[in-house]
C-alpha cells in the first residue's frame, strides 16, 4: 500500500489532499532556486524566504494567511 501525504490549508485548515467527483485545485506557495546562467556561481550566505511549503484553498485563504503572518 502506498504512502498518502495529507495536505491541509495553512489558513483555514481545510483538507486539500483529494477531491471527490469534480475537478478542484489548491494553491502552493513554495521556494524554488533559480537556475544558473553559467558554470560560475558565487556562494553567498542567504536563506530562503520561507521555511517550508505552504498550501491554500484559494486567494482569500492566501490573503488571510499573509495578513496573520505580517501582523505584529
Amino acid at each position: 500500500m502506498g504512502l498518502t501525504v495529507k495536505v491541509i490549508c495553512d489558513a483555514c485548515w481545510r483538507n486539500l489532499t483529494t477531491t471527490n467527483n469534480c475537478v478542484d485545485y489548491r494553491l502552493a506557495l513554495i521556494v524554488q532556486g533559480l537556475p544558473h546562467e553559467s558554470g560560475l556561481v558565487t556562494n553567498m550566505a542567504i536563506s530562503p524566504p520561507l521555511d517550508e511549503d505552504y498550501y491554500f484553498c484559494d486567494m482569500p485563504c492566501l490573503g488571510q494567511w499573509m495578513e496573520l503572518r505580517n501582523s505584529p
